[in-house]
């Protein structure tokens, strides 16, 4: 089987996009392409995850459905710049003409996301709902019986965030060079988080900007990006060095992600994610 896909790229995320409406892909289907698109075959290069778009039902206020799948296959999770390419894709495709429309609505499997598309910065803007947890301070033990200062939130993923400074005594390298398939693999495996987590080490180079790795779970690899692992860091770094919003994050593309939120006294309220996204070729696939 012939299949249309688009290859593109949330701030330096990649992932392979298909237009479910042509194809009607299940979710066990899904899985299993997911597996092979997202490995490379040839045409396509390595990605770091699979979006199925589709049609949404009649009369749900809602633009379209996006259906996310890891390159491991496994799905349900929320990811923040494959949000974004997502509606992206949708324009493209036609699910919703932006000129008449200012918000874009869409779920993602069954929560519901607004986006606005900004021309003029050629990015698009992805708002979240209120995390559903946040623990802060979290002691965690690695190897060897070492202990490091860590956060975690739940913004429809799940993220461990760890302040590289501190951790970088322990492992005994700099920011640039040091294991993170290692301890990446550690922090994302750790008996601290049921589900397990993406693990995220940052470190702070301005004001308010920070600079992001990000070992992703269902990757089980470094990222270009993640755009939920840069709002967890941006709120983790408030609770812990004051941070003011809006926090800009450097992830290892070099393509910056705007982290906002609204400090409110039942919590932080519209989060939002902003950076480029983009459809860098266009593929016809034999699976």
């Amino acid at each position: 089987m012939n299949l249309d896909v688009s290859l593109m790229s949330g701030a330096g995320n990649t992932f392979v996009v298909l237009d479910n409406r042509k194809y009607k892909i299940s979710l066990g289907e899904g899985s299993e392409l997911a597996q092979t698109l997202c490995a490379g075959n040839g045409i396509l290069p390595r990605t770091e995850g699979m979006m199925l778009i589709d049609d949404a039902p009649a009369g749900s206020g809602l633009h379209f459905i996006m259906q996310f799948f890891n390159p491991d296959g496994s799905s349900g999770a929320m990811c923040g710049n494959g949000g974004r390419c997502a509606v992206h894709f949708a324009e493209r495709n036609g699910f919703f003409t932006a000129t008449r429309t200012p918000e874009v609505w869409f779920a993602a499997p069954e929560t519901k996301y607004k986006a606005e598309i900004n021309r003029m910065r050629g990015s698009v803007c992805l708002y979240f709902p209120e995390p559903e947890e946040i623990v802060f301070p979290m002691l965690l033990t690695l190897e060897g019986g070492m202990k490091l200062t860590a956060g975690y939130v739940n913004v429809g993923s799940d993220h461990a965030v760890i302040w590289f400074p501190e951790a970088g005594g322990v492992l005994q390298s700099g920011f640039n060079g040091f294991d993170i398939q290692k301890w990446g693999a550690e922090v994302r495996h750790n008996s601290a988080f049921p589900r397990g987590a993406n693990a995220n080490f940052y470190t702070i180079v301005g004001e308010q900007t920070i600079r992001l790795r990000t070992f992703e779970r269902g990757v089980e690899a470094e990222t270009g990006a993640c755009g939920t692992g840069a709002i967890s860091t941006a709120i983790i770094a408030h609770l812990r060095h004051e941070m003011m919003p809006p926090i800009h994050i450097i992830p290892p593309s070099g393509s910056e992600l705007i982290v906002n939120f609204f400090l409110h006294h039942d919590g932080l309220n519209d989060i939002s994610l902003e950076g480029a996204a983009q459809v860098l070729k266009n593929v016809s696939v034999a699976v």
